[in-house]
């Protein structure tokens, strides 16, 4: 048989007739909960052992079961999302559809010295065209994808975890042009005061509690009416953002795509590439990593590709004659060695 689960907020309408009357009238809503208290109870301590009352028990007994299931999935994690991991979130101006992508802990982000290529492929959900933005994509100028995350809320300068201070903020800006890997080419965040950091953690968290409580993968595509994206990353009536978690003004956190790709960075040609700032809420010293308080510091480089292909680019990459050069410097360097233990051994000898 099948149990039936109710959600924690299920109410019971109980009825009962009146001294003297045939006619029922109802009692106040009680929760389910105490209903199948009450009912097992009862069936427990009646004195009459037959069927019926065999079956008021287990059914209340399943009932209360189902209704712990259901609650227990209720307040479920998902198994591929931690606080403090980076979002990366697409929507359409005008669009039903929204996509995201956990790319991981912003801590690995932060501390990287190497490229991070092919962190993960979302072309599939992207290019999906019932649940997504169809084949070309990345040709729509009113698709734009952004960045988020953030661990906590807390307000505590002594909340550090891994280096990062409550409230520590990872967002994106739109590159607006190659430059060189490594470097910014956007215009570096600044928070106006200790209330709006608060703002920005709290409307982040928002964001990426969907993904936290309603996926169990590393994405999640939603419809608009259900995801946090759109009111969290706000457009005017042309189509440009405007304001991401009411914080961050001038054009928001988003990027666009557009005809034509961005270019190439560290040899991967990009459809995208958002420049990623990490914003401190509190003074760094001790265990806190290096900052300054509400003023983003560049991290790296997200970049999308044709495919889907997700990469971060924190370096360029070497030069075909900078290789070269390096390998004949290493070569010599190997035989001047090995001459060196040949001129031993023959001295030994």
């Amino acid at each position: 048989s099948e149990i039936q689960t109710f959600p924690a907020s299920f109410t019971v309408q109980k009825w009962r007739a009146k001294p003297g009357s045939h006619k029922p009238t109802a009692s106040p809503a009680i929760p389910a909960c105490l209903w199948l208290a009450e009912t097992a109870e009862f069936a427990k301590n009646t004195t009459t052992k037959n069927t019926m009352t065999k079956n008021i028990l287990s059914t209340a007994i399943l009932a209360a079961a189902g209704m712990a299931l259901s609650a227990s999935s209720a307040m479920a994690q998902n198994p591929n999302y931690a606080p403090g991991d980076i979002v990366l979130f697409f929507q359409q101006f005008g669009g039903s559809n929204t996509v995201a992508l956990n790319v991981g802990a912003a801590t690995t982000f932060r501390d990287t010295t190497s490229n991070i290529l092919n962190i993960a492929n979302i072309g599939s959900q992207l290019s999906n065209a019932t649940t997504g933005f169809g084949s070309s994509w990345y040709e729509l100028t009113t698709l734009w994808w952004g960045a988020s995350g953030v661990r906590s809320n807390s307000t505590s300068s002594s909340t550090v975890t891994n280096g990062d201070g409550g409230r520590t903020l990872y967002v994106s800006r739109d590159r607006n042009a190659v430059g060189t890997e490594g470097t910014a080419s956007s215009t570096a965040w600044t928070v106006g005061g200790d209330t709006a950091m608060t703002t920005a953690a709290n409307n982040i968290i928002s964001l990426v509690n969907r993904m936290e409580t309603t996926s169990v993968t590393t994405t999640l595509v939603e419809g608009t009416a259900s995801s946090n994206i759109d009111g969290q990353n706000l457009f005017n009536i042309l189509g440009t953002p405007t304001t991401s978690f009411g914080t961050f003004t001038s054009g928001g956190v988003q990027g666009d795509f557009g005809a034509g790709s961005f270019g190439s960075l560290a040899g991967i040609t990009a459809e995208g590439a958002l420049d990623i700032y990490r914003i401190l809420a509190v003074s760094p010293g001790g265990t806190v990593e290096p900052g300054t308080v509400r003023a983003g510091q560049f991290q790296g480089t997200f970049v999308i590709e044709q495919d889907g292909d997700v990469s971060y680019i924190v370096t360029p990459v070497p030069e075909p004659a900078t290789m070269v050069a390096g390998f004949a410097l290493g070569a010599v360097a190997t035989l001047t060695r090995r001459r060196r233990r040949g001129q031993t051994a023959a001295t030994a000898a």
